[in-house]
């Protein structure tokens, strides 16, 4: 297959692109800034600059004629590009990913492209109804400007399903892994709980191997399957159950404090003020503490057996993370003695 992957050159995109290829397909990767291709993939699997393998077009997500360009000649679509970020979303958010999905998924349907892939999040339930989340979940009322882009994106989705369009919709969780080229809150959450101080609250996160997200992307790629929708949370881990896991993977305890929902949102709410005084790098922010304390696992059973995949254990993955964010230079060495 030909594959049009928009993100190509983000976190999800990118590591999607490198199974793809390794696979035998052939990526098509749409890039606002084509310089960043090389950039991103320096040193990775993706032969980026062989054009058997990977083509490079200028393009703009909102833009239609660029799009169309992009997809024409391709057989399926991923659509992985989109502003993210519970920390530290804005308008650009809403109103950038609302026109992409609308303009990238549009023309494929009109090209008659299938499949096409979209990545969705768990946060179009959050605050979620449920103890569990899974595809049937009713959609929550966002918290931040990302979950109302993202759920104006998926009533537009599901408008395009309901319809009959083949579109694969993945609501994808905490997503860790190697090789991020913009740190997002939840490696910025190893960093900060490796090197500073982890705030242990209720709630809790799904962590999901962004190299086995990738494989449940390639295993979607079948034609005639019509619309379907995947969770893809990842493994549910309460902060308690996470703090002393990436404690075992560092080698030493992490600094904690133990904090209830009303105090951990306030907290939020100082630091959002703190950071207007005076700009810092923190991960927690009054929507993210939302997250954080609301947090609830999701039914990704169903998936794993559709696609006959199988996550890895969450250790592993951790521990990935982690020697990345070492090599990078976005942790000490000694932040992780084990490693």
């Amino acid at each position: 297959m030909q594959i049009l992957v928009t993100g190509g050159t983000g976190f999800v995109g990118s590591h999607a692109a490198e199974a793809f290829v390794a696979a035998g397909h052939r990526v098509r990767l749409l890039a606002r800034t084509p310089a960043k291709v090389a950039q991103v993939f320096d040193g990775r699997s993706l032969p980026y600059d062989d054009p058997a393998h990977v083509e490079i077009v200028q393009g703009d997500m909102t833009d239609a004629v660029s799009v169309t360009q992009a997809l024409d000649g391709c057989d399926a679509v991923l659509h992985a590009a989109a502003e993210v970020g519970v920390a530290s979303s804005g308008p650009s958010a809403l109103e950038g990913n609302v026109v992409g999905t609308s303009t990238v998924l549009g023309a494929a349907i009109e090209a008659g492209i299938d499949p096409i892939l979209y990545t969705s999040t768990v946060a179009v339930f959050y605050p979620p109804r449920q103890s569990e989340l899974d595809v049937t979940s009713p959609l929550a009322e966002p918290i931040s400007a990302y979950g109302r882009s993202k759920r104006d994106c998926e009533l537009a989705v599901r408008a395009l399903q309901d319809a009959g369009a083949p579109i694969t919709t993945f609501y994808i969780g905490g997503v860790y892994g190697p090789h991020q080229p913009t740190l997002d809150s939840a490696l910025k959450g190893i960093v900060a709980a490796a090197g500073q101080m982890m705030v242990v609250t209720p709630g809790g996160v799904g962590v999901l191997d962004v190299r086995d997200l990738a494989q449940l992307f390639l295993a979607a790629l079948e034609p005639d399957q019509g619309p379907r929708r995947f969770m893809a949370a990842g493994r549910f881990h309460t902060w308690r159950e996470w703090t002393d896991l990436l404690s075992d993977v560092i080698g030493r305890p992490c600094k904690e404090a133990t904090m209830p929902k009303p105090a951990m949102t306030a907290l939020g709410r100082a630091i959002d003020a703190a950071k207007k005084v005076k700009p810092f790098d923190y991960p927690l922010t009054y929507e993210a503490a939302l997250y954080m304390t609301s947090g609830v696992g999701g039914n990704d059973g169903p998936t794993l057996d559709a696609l006959g995949v199988r996550y890895r254990p969450a250790v592993d993955t951790l521990a990935d993370t982690t020697r990345w964010l070492i090599a990078a230079g976005h942790l000490p060495a000694d932040a992780a003695p084990a490693l």
